[in-house]
């Protein structure tokens, strides 16, 4: 796959050279507070498939796994773009939002099912997991 996106002003933007090792929805707190909505939708590359232009801010938090976990923004409009887990460095999460194209996106996993509001409706046919 060749794909591309960018943040909201267009100061960050990324290309990516390759096939997405997975494909998830996240309800966790934290995802659900860093988005503004019921969740996070991301795609995971490898980390050597992504080229990245422009510079992002970054947010370091402590994962319920005791992981750090690395959230990436654009300084300039706030868009989240980026995640990347210490136990996984060779990987990096983006943004469905952010991507230029993205019919091609299926959710494989929904995680933290229990934190999920009931507004917040998902496919049931999706593999659903309460935590991580």
């Amino acid at each position: 796959m060749d794909l591309s996106g960018h943040c909201h002003c267009g100061a960050v933007s990324y290309t990516v050279n390759g096939e997405p090792v997975r494909m998830a929805q996240c309800h966790c707190n934290a995802c659900r507070r860093t988005t503004g909505t019921g969740h996070l939708v991301q795609a995971f590359f490898k980390r050597d498939d992504i080229t990245i232009t422009g510079e992002t801010k970054t947010y370091e938090s402590t994962a319920d796994s005791g992981s750090k976990r690395t959230r990436h923004f654009c300084p300039n409009c706030g868009s989240r773009l980026f995640s990347e887990n210490e136990k996984t460095p060779h990987l990096m999460g983006i943004a469905m939002g952010s991507f230029d194209q993205s019919d091609w996106f299926h959710p494989q996993v929904i995680l933290y099912n229990a934190e999920r509001p009931g507004w917040d409706v998902i496919d049931p046919d999706i593999d659903q997991h309460e935590g991580m």
